[in-house]
C-alpha cells in the first residue's frame, strides 16, 4: 500500500459535511485542501472551523477543482449531486457523493460512465452499507439461507425506524433543489437494504403512489410528540412526504416499498424477506427457518452494536473505505452501477405515482 497524502476537499458546508470533515480530520494521511458553497459565508465558516485558512473557502467549486484534490466529498443538496460530481470526474478528482446519487436515473448514469471515462473512482455514500445486521445478513443470504427469495418489504431502515413527524429543511421540501422528496432522501435506504441483499436483481416494473399528505398542512408544523417533530415552510412544500410501491423483479420476486416522513401513525413496519427455505427480517436482525422437524428462530449472538449519531462508525468506515480505494487503486466498496440502478426504479416509482398505472424499469443496455 502507497504511503501517499490524499488531498481531499469538500462541496456543500450544509449540515452533512460536517460528519465528511470531522472523519477527514481523523485519517492521519489525509489533508483537507478547500471547502466550496455557492453560500460564501458559509464556505468561511466551515474554512474556519475546521482550520484551513480563509482562502481555501470559495463560492465556485471549480475554484477548489482547480487545486487538483485527489478526491472530493460531494454534499450539496440532491439537484447539484449530478453536475457537481460530473465535473470534479472530467478533472481528474475521485468523488465520494451523499445519497442520493442523483434525483433521475439518467444523471446518475451519466456520472457513473463519466467516472467510467475518466478512470476514477465515483462511490455513493450509503453509509447504511456498514451496518452490522446488514452485514450479518448479506453473509446467510450468499450463503442460500433463503433459499428462492419471493417477497420482500422496504421500509423504515434498521435502527433509523419511522418519522411520524420528520420533515427536514426547505432545501428537501422544494423541487428545484431536492429534485424530489421523502423517496430520494430515506427512501434509497430502503431501497438498497433490499436490493444490495439480494444482490441488485433486475427490477421489471413498477405500480406505485406518492402524496403529499402532511407537509403542506400550516397545523402540523413543530406538533409536539415522542419523535422529532421538524420545523418546515408549508408554503414551500412541492415534494412528496409518503410514497408506497410495488416492485416486480426477474425470477418471480416482488417487493413492497412504503417510506414517510410524516405519518399518523408510529411505524410502517419492518423491513424483511421471505425465501422457500428461511426468512430474514431486521430491527433486530432475526432469521427465520425449519431445523430438525422445528420451526425456529436464529438471533447472530455480539453483533457490533451501533452507535446513534453522524459521525458513528458506520460513517467513518465509509469515508476511510472510499479513501483507501482511491489510494490503493482499488474498487469501492459500493458499487455505483448498483446504485444507478435503484435510482431507475425511483423513476418508475414517480412515473407510475404520475400516471397511475405500472410502468416498466428501463435499463440502459449496458446495465443490464
Amino acid at each position: 500500500m502507497s504511503s501517499k497524502t490524499l488531498k481531499v476537499g469538500v462541496i456543500g458546508a450544509g449540515g452533512i459535511s460536517g460528519a465528511h470533515f470531522s472523519n477527514y480530520k481523523k485519517i492521519p494521511w489525509v489533508e483537507l485542501i478547500g471547502v466550496a458553497d455557492i453560500n460564501e459565508e458559509r464556505a468561511k465558516e466551515a474554512a474556519k472551523r475546521w482550520g484551513l485558512p480563509e482562502d481555501r473557502a470559495f463560492k465556485d467549486y471549480h475554484d477548489l477543482l482547480d487545486l487538483k484534490p485527489d478526491a472530493v466529498s460531494v454534499c450539496t443538496w440532491h439537484k447539484a449531486h449530478a453536475p457537481v460530481t460530473i465535473d470534479a470526474l472530467n478533472a481528474g478528482v475521485n468523488v465520494l457523493v451523499e445519497k442520493p446519487m442523483a434525483t433521475t436515473g439518467d444523471e446518475a448514469y451519466a456520472m457513473y460512465k463519466a467516472a467510467e471515462k475518466n478512470g476514477k473512482i465515483l462511490m455513493v455514500g450509503f453509509q447504511s452499507r456498514y451496518n452490522p445486521e446488514l452485514q450479518a445478513a448479506k453473509k446467510f443470504v450468499d450463503s442460500g439461507f433463503l433459499g428462492k427469495p419471493y417477497y420482500a418489504e422496504a421500509t423504515g431502515f434498521m435502527f433509523e425506524g419511522d418519522r411520524r413527524r420528520g420533515i427536514p429543511g426547505e432545501t428537501f421540501t422544494r423541487q428545484e433543489t431536492a429534485g424530489g422528496g421523502v423517496i430520494l432522501d430515506e427512501g434509497m435506504y430502503a431501497i438498497d437494504l433490499i436490493y444490495h441483499l439480494l444482490g441488485a436483481p433486475k427490477p421489471l416494473s413498477v405500480s406505485g403512489m406518492t402524496i403529499a399528505a402532511i407537509g403542506k398542512d400550516e397545523t402540523a408544523v413543530g406538533a409536539r410528540g415522542p419523535t422529532w417533530s421538524g420545523i418546515w415552510d408549508p408554503k414551500q412544500f412541492e415534494v412528496e412526504d409518503f410514497a408506497a410501491a410495488f416492485i416486480r423483479f426477474e425470477n418471480d420476486f416482488v417487493m413492497a416499498f412504503k417510506r414517510a416522513w410524516a405519518m399518523h401513525a408510529e411505524s410502517l413496519g419492518i423491513p424483511l424477506v421471505l425465501g422457500t427455505k428461511g426468512g430474514i427480517a431486521f430491527n433486530p436482525l432475526v432469521l427465520y427457518t425449519d431445523m430438525n422437524g422445528y420451526m425456529v428462530n436464529i438471533t447472530p449472538a455480539h453483533l457490533i452494536e451501533r452507535k446513534e449519531g453522524l459521525e458513528d462508525k458506520e460513517f467513518y468506515q465509509k469515508i476511510y473505505d472510499f479513501l483507501i480505494a482511491v489510494r490503493d487503486g482499488t474498487k469501492p466498496p459500493i458499487d455505483p452501477k448498483e446504485i444507478v440502478k435503484e435510482q431507475y426504479i425511483a423513476d418508475a416509482i414517480y412515473k407510475s405515482a404520475v400516471t397511475k398505472s405500472e410502468v416498466l424499469v428501463k435499463l440502459p443496455e449496458d446495465l443490464l
